[in-house]
């Protein structure tokens, strides 16, 4: 430091940093969030540099190999070589503040950490650049959706594929392209692979789907209440490891008024309030990634062909360390060869999952290739207004995020980030041969200002719910991997009427149940059951109900289960268990897909083609799955329908990284839930398909900031301050969340101070 930095505490623990001047205020952050992240911090950088297995041994083995092989670490110390002066001094200033506390205050390390195994080193700039990457894996989801496609084509071949390839709509456009058609995809070339997709090691999370997700929206002076814009965000992540996701923290300097909730391990904020503008965010899903099938060299195995020619792979050898009691030292090391072409890294090597014959797949991300000067957040935290903040935004190139945000002058808006290639050829949806020619078939990036977005609409409200954001007839490929559009269709149905909102107003929406995707498929259920004595009863039950997800009803239970059901016995014939399990495991993959054959009772897709002298349609289906959700909700609640409760089985358990199962977790400041909500409904709790129906995504934290209100934003993080067991701020907010009860985070300098509990002077 460069001068004394004093740190304020209130009552929840959230840090209020004042500095003399912006570098001391960068290191004073770094320093304080890794005094209450260190153990997280250090999971983080162990999970994206591949070094997990080291801990906590073989178990962590696929995740290490999935890093290594897809080159986060790689990319990261690239990519921080290429840095300019000053985006490398602000990360610098960060990274000082972490080694400070590191090397400097050995005696308070958390005890958790040591319990862990892991014992810290110093960070460079490298790792923080490192984290931006591996922010980028996370987003980038299309390329599960690529190989469930191909595997859909591996089956059903393509025209017949096609039928149920992702749907995407987007409510804003004036007309919907035709919602049960989509031209075959062209033959790519891979068909007779014969790759075990799901067993493919590399694959992110065995092709679950991430539920990575956010509802964020701002309306404009015209419907708030203080006459001043309101932004709100709640980012869905899986926050059920304590202490949580997010770190918030008051930054304050002669430069830079600021209060919200930041990455541990990222200088600033992602979500909050600067003097002039409020932002938050949710994931764009702009596609970055492309599968490539690639033909190794006949006569020279060490080379594969491009355009023609014979071209060595590059090959990398790495060492990964396994912590195994069996071994000498207790740790074994397991050699990993990774081959790339000029296009990524050779990702069928590895689990011995490969194609047969020649063949070869191949993973190209923009992570390895857009390595900017700038990482893009470097400008947030001073523009001046909504204009300016949208050009920081765009220099983003990594993070396909939807920023939302709005000005203190009443300006809202939109834009999605990230650098999204623009394809010759055939869209991003399915796997691609490699150019026969030679030539790069990405040929350029959607221009940043014309990327999604929107700015000061007519009707004042701007929003997006990971839904399909493009402008009506955008001319590039973007994504076919989006959010189904309930959530953004509810959110236009309440702040297209809203009217003098309120911050009360905009966190009701945030906790709002009413479930859209019910009403494509009720009334369906109700038809078909109503008259069976056996399933009358479910009928019943779901004709009363009005399609909001409440916990204390068995409604939403009934409909959860017979949805997915229904689900099942529609695709299954066709699919077999294999195939069927990947896609329905990707809900953005099939569900708006869905709705559409629900439109067309008589679908052939309903129709069972194991059974030879019927034709079924979708009442069959119905009838059919009834007495397979009925038996899968008494497995757990009982045969007592009046005692069925949706909040039951929708629960959301908070864990400590510490002990994630077995007995003993309430002692560690772990607590179960029962929650309202679902998939579907804004008030989010996204389930896994395979594992219904305990929340694994929700909203990781609540912000509404009113840029008429000079002293706070209010918030709520789904955790807490602190990672340390044993003392308050480790779980007090996800408590507070739990209830629906939020707090002021301080953006007026003196209202901070006059709340504070606790002060900390860091001094040079």
């Amino acid at each position: 430091l460069t001068a004394p930095v004093t740190v304020l505490r209130d009552e929840l623990g959230t840090p209020y940093i004042f500095a003399a001047n912006t570098p001391d205020l960068i290191r004073a952050q770094g320093f304080v969030t890794t005094q209450n992240r260190l153990l997280q911090m250090e999971l983080f950088r162990a999970t994206w540099r591949g070094e997990l297995a080291a801990t906590f041994g073989p178990d962590a083995l696929p995740s290490d190999i999935r890093m290594r092989v897809l080159g986060t670490r790689r990319n990261g110390e690239r990519h921080a070589a290429k840095l300019d002066p000053a985006s490398r001094d602000l990360l610098q200033y960060y990274v000082d503040g972490i080694n400070a506390y590191i090397a400097n205050h050995a005696s308070d390390h958390p005890i958790e950490l040591k319990l862990a195994g892991l014992t810290p080193r110093p960070w460079a700039v490298a790792d923080l650049v490192t984290l931006v990457h591996f922010v980028h894996y996370t987003h980038s989801t299309n390329f599960k959706a690529e190989v469930v496609a191909q595997k859909l084509i591996d089956k059903l071949g393509g025209e017949r594929a096609a039928q149920i390839m992702p749907l995407t709509i987007n409510p804003d456009w004036s007309s919907q392209p035709v919602s049960a058609q989509r031209a075959a995809p062209k033959p790519v070339g891979v068909a007779g692979l014969n790759v075990q997709w799901s067993d493919l090691t590399i694959a992110p999370d065995n092709l679950n789907h991430q539920g990575l997700g956010s509802n964020n929206w701002a309306v404009g002076p015209s419907r708030s209440k203080s006459g001043k814009a309101i932004i709100s965000n709640d980012p869905h992540l899986d926050s059920r490891i304590l202490p949580g996701t997010w770190h918030p923290v008051g930054l304050f300097s002669p430069e830079v008024q600021a209060v919200g909730a930041a990455i541990p391990g990222m200088p600033g904020i992602m979500v909050g309030r600067t003097k002039h503008v409020a932002f938050g965010v949710t994931n764009a899903y702009g596609d970055v990634q492309d599968v490539y099938v690639e033909t190794s060299d006949p006569a020279n195995p060490a080379n594969y062909l491009d355009g023609g020619r014979s071209v060595p792979f590059e090959v990398i050898t790495e060492s990964i360390q396994i912590k195994d009691k069996a071994a000498p030292g207790g740790v074994r090391e397991q050699a990993l060869k990774i081959r790339l072409t000029q296009r990524g890294p050779v990702i069928s090597d590895h689990a011995g999952m490969g194609p047969e014959g020649d063949k070869l797949l191949v993973l190209r991300s923009t992570d390895a290739e857009v390595l900017g000067p700038v990482l893009g957040i470097e400008g947030l935290l001073t523009a001046p207004n909504a204009a300016a903040f949208d050009r920081e935004v765009q220099k983003i190139d990594l993070m396909m995020f939807n920023f939302v945000f709005g000005d203190d002058q009443g300006n809202i808006a939109h834009r999605a980030t990230g650098a999204v290639p623009i394809r010759s050829g055939a869209d991003g949806g399915l796997p691609r041969l490699a150019p026969k020619d030679g030539k790069d078939d990405w040929t350029g990036f959607i221009p940043k200002d014309r990327m999604p977005g929107m700015v000061n609409p007519p009707r004042a409200w701007v929003g997006t719910a990971n839904n399909d954001t493009r402008p009506q007839n955008f001319p590039w490929y973007y994504t076919n991997y989006v959010s189904p559009n309930y959530r953004y269709a509810r959110m236009g149905q309440v702040l297209g009427e809203a009217k003098a909102m309120t911050v009360d107003d905009h966190l009701a929406l945030m906790g709002d149940n009413r479930n859209l995707q019910s009403d494509v498929l009720r009334g369906a259920i109700v038809a078909a059951l109503k008259d069976d004595p056996a399933q009358r009863d479910l009928a019943s039950l779901l004709e009363k109900w009005d399609g909001v997800d409440r916990a204390d009803q068995a409604a939403p239970l009934v409909y959860q289960a017979l949805y997915r059901e229904i689900a099942i016995g529609t695709f299954l014939d066709e699919l077999g268990p294999d195939a069927l399990k990947d896609m329905l495991s990707t809900w953005y993959f099939w569900q708006q897909r869905f709705d559409a054959m629900v439109a067309t009772p008589d679908s052939p897709w309903f129709d069972d083609v194991t059974t030879k002298d019927k034709r079924e349609t979708l009442a069959d289906v119905i009838r059919s799955a009834a007495p397979r959700a009925r038996a899968l909700i008494e497995a757990e609640q009982g045969k007592d329908t009046a005692a069925w409760k949706w909040g039951k089985s929708h629960t959301l358990r908070f864990v400590s990284p510490l002990r994630r199962n077995g007995s003993g977790q309430e002692l560690l400041g772990g607590f179960t839930l029962e929650r309202s909500g679902s998939g579907e409904t804004l008030n989010r709790g996204v389930y896994d398909f395979q594992k219904p129906f305990a929340v694994n995504f929700s909203a990781s934290m609540q912000m509404v900031a009113d840029l008429g209100d000079p002293d706070k934003i209010e918030a709520v993080l789904a955790g807490g301050v602190s990672e340390r067991h044993f003392q308050p701020h480790q779980n007090d907010q996800a408590r507070l969340w739990a209830n629906g009860e939020r707090r002021a985070w301080w953006f007026n300098p003196e209202q901070a101070k006059a709340h504070a509990k606790d002060r900390m002077t860091l001094a040079p």
